[in-house]
């Protein structure tokens, strides 16, 4: 595989929250404005569900996600992610704007990204400058987090009103590297295999079992899914190729304190590709001091490096966790 033929599946995540005065998301983005709003940002639409709380969309590049209070867009490859923000932003006066957060780990070839996603620094300028530009939202000091490949970049700016206000919300991201071969070969396209099988073989559809599943089977390799499950949003993407074997997961709007466990979610992801690493962030609304018994988890074979927990601008914390597989 040469240099130019391979996929980069670490994802750029962008988050808008907006005030309840901005008016209901849901149908002013539709399905036809979000595919223009896309075309700057070099992705497209290829499968979607509209349920009662979200309408979740499989892109060629990852996800979105749109409620009555927020966006979320998830792309990878050399995808221009910040081209998206003045569009989505102008669906609604700039005062209804709450919050704003990207999030990303560390690129496998960070030398193919566009600007400005080929330099943390001009990454982090380049954002400052749109909020200045678009909202009065003030921008927090830039957080990276881990070493090496398993850094952890988080950018945002938020409104004077803490998000506390809007409830408990917790966002897990999980970044998970160096797949084990024989669970990625589930991945590959071959005879009689679909994202059916895909779903069903790799166990994903055992995260969470009640969630409607929307999958998409890329050419050659590679996969994407959405889960919805109420207010609930799950999302996968694997990169099954052996130099840069990837996968990503993430979960938003579950009640981890009295719903979904974290000790049933977590192993279960681990158990569909086994990595030789990860990194876990937990995204809260609301303080997190990081020993909170929702959020623990015996992780067998895996030895934790680091763990980090930072105070964010809007009273929200963000934990950050670095795992290896131990032989």
């Amino acid at each position: 595989m040469t240099t130019d033929e391979r996929f980069e599946g670490v994802e750029k995540r962008l988050e808008i929250v907006f005030s309840p005065t901005a008016g209901k998301l849901r149908e002013k983005l539709t399905q036809n404005l979000l595919e223009q709003i896309l075309t700057d940002v070099k992705c497209h639409i290829v499968s979607h569900k509209l349920e009662e709380k979200v309408d979740a969309y499989l892109l060629s590049t990852s996800s979105c996600f749109v409620y009555d209070d927020r966006v979320i867009v998830k792309t990878c490859g050399e995808t221009e992610i910040f081209k998206c923000m003045e569009s989505l932003m102008g669906l609604t006066d700039h005062q209804n704007v709450v919050s704003v957060v990207y999030t990303r780990g560390d690129f496998f070839w960070p030398e193919r990204q566009p600007f400005p996603h080929n330099d943390v620094t001009e990454e982090n300028k380049e954002f400052v400058k749109l909020l200045e530009k678009l909202t009065k939202l003030k921008p927090m000091k830039a957080l990276c987090m881990g070493t090496g490949n398993k850094k952890w970049h988080v950018l945002g700016g938020f409104s004077g009103d803490s998000l506390t206000s809007q409830g408990d919300f917790v966002t897990v991201e999980m970044s998970m590297r160096g797949l084990d071969r024989e669970k990625a070969k589930v991945f590959y396209e071959k005879e009689n295999v679909t994202k059916t099988t895909m779903t069903e073989e790799s166990g994903i559809c055992y995260i969470f079992p009640n969630a409607i599943i929307d999958a998409h089977a890329f050419d050659k390799c590679g996969y994407s899914m959405n889960g919805i499950e109420g207010k609930g949003i799950s999302t996968i993407h694997v990169s099954p190729e052996d130099e840069g074997s990837f996968a990503s997961f993430e979960s938003f709007g579950y009640d981890f304190k009295n719903e979904k466990k974290f000790e049933h979610v977590i192993p279960t992801v681990l158990k569909c590709f086994s990595p030789k690493q990860f990194t876990m962030t937990v995204y809260s609304t609301v303080p997190l001091e990081g020993n909170e018994p929702e959020l623990k988890v015996d992780l067998k074979g895996y030895k934790c490096l680091e763990e980090k927990i930072h105070k964010l601008d809007n009273g929200g914390s963000v934990v950050y966790q670095s795992f290896e597989f131990e032989a």
